[in-house]
């Protein structure tokens, strides 16, 4: 099966792109068929600077109207190769699509909607949007639609979608908010709720979807991490990403400001941003470590997609930054022990060294400690 990528509507693209576009397509399935890649620099490579000088910008503010592809891959100003990004704004209308060579997931973020896949109908909503729920757990649900497929989809509301290459042929697949496993990671402030929601282990054949719920005031993305290299053996994979940012508290007429967090992008030496974002902030992530804090104003959801040149999604924690899971560690520990707020030396001490924690890192975690509430007697 070839899979080509062909210009459509009025796009005003040019030849090169589209060839540059259907030739990772075409290195995409040699790597799938041959395991080795036989394309392309990464994407981060070749947007890094361009990021830095403020050429290419990678943080939209969504605007709520707009309807259709956001984040086009084809397109120069967009810093990314294969993985596109846009929003429905469904209003009754039909919208029909052929999905050709690339494989789509759809997730509710307001309304409702009813979508037919080759003859096959699937519903799906969340009303009330995505902080709806007052339990706290995840109300999100999710639609995959494979490469050569024709979509049907009409309802009310807004409805995201991520979209990439195909590596194989799969069935259509929904996942409704009863199956969701939500789980809990990092500790302190950085703890995060992290939902999946598609993956090539249960319906896709490249994409990666789900969501991540930050308290307001934490951290996700901690300890900050890579994924813009093919390099297995180190544990790392080249993985482009999109995120999508919800705010709970929206911006009222009266307000100046509205709801605020930080979206950082790094890699130490060719790109070191920070954006601030606001509630419907796009962002797309051609590669470095890129953590996001919510401000302590209002709590923060945001849906997140990546698509990847073959292979398994590969995180790799920055070596410089690790100790932050030993940290997660020494916390746990402490709740094991429940003893009050006092620590003695002798049990800080032991505990450190079960962590494998020195010098500055002590320093950072007295300092920690101090702020929960312990003191080290």
């Amino acid at each position: 099966m070839r899979m080509e990528i062909k210009s459509q509507g009025n796009r005003k693209l040019t030849d090169k792109r589209i060839r540059e576009y259907n030739s990772i397509i075409e290195g995409i399935i040699q790597f799938n068929k041959y395991e080795e890649f036989v394309f392309m620099e990464s994407t981060l490579k070749k947007y890094a600077r361009k990021i830095e000088r403020g050429e290419v910008n990678p943080h939209i503010h969504y605007d709520g109207k707009a309807s259709g592809l956001i984040l086009d891959p084809f397109r120069k100003e967009v810093p990314l190769e294969i993985l596109g990004f846009g929003i429905y704004q469904l209003n009754s209308h039909l919208v029909v699509r052929e999905t050709e060579g690339k494989e789509i997931v759809l997730v509710p973020l307001e309304g409702r909607f009813e979508a037919e896949v080759n003859g096959k109908r699937f519903f799906g909503k969340r009303m009330g949007g995505p902080f709806s729920d007052a339990s706290g757990k995840s109300n999100a649900s999710a639609l995959y639609i494979p490469c050569n497929s024709r979509l049907r989809i009409r309802g009310k509301g807004e409805v995201v979608f991520f979209e990439a290459p195909a590596l194989k042929e799969k069935p259509a697949f929904f996942l409704s908010n009863q199956q969701l496993q939500s789980v809990s990671r990092g500790e302190w402030i950085w703890r995060r709720n992290v939902t999946p929601l598609i993956s090539p282990k249960d319906a896709s054949s490249n994409l990666v979807v789900g969501e991540t719920y930050n308290p307001p005031g934490f951290w996700s993305g901690t300890p900050p991490h890579l994924h813009d290299k093919q390099k297995p053996q180190a544990g790392e994979s080249s993985h482009e990403e999109v995120y999508y940012h919800r705010f709970n508290w929206r911006k009222g007429p009266r307000d100046q400001i509205g709801p605020y967090g930080v979206q950082l992008l790094m890699d130490g030496k060719r790109v070191m941003k920070a954006f601030l974002i606001g509630d419907k902030s796009i962002f797309a992530i051609p590669g470095g470590s890129h953590p996001v804090v919510a401000s302590p104003v209002s709590e923060l959801i945001y849906l997140w997609g990546l698509a990847g040149r073959g292979g398994a999604l590969m995180m790799r924690d920055l070596p410089e930054f690790a100790h932050l899971k030993s940290f997660e560690e020494f916390f746990k520990s402490l709740e094991r022990i429940r003893k009050g707020k006092i620590l003695s030396h002798e049990k800080f001490k032991t505990l450190c060294t079960s962590c494998s924690l020195k010098g500055e890192q002590k320093v950072l975690l007295t300092a920690m400690l101090k702020e929960k509430g312990y003191e080290i007697d």
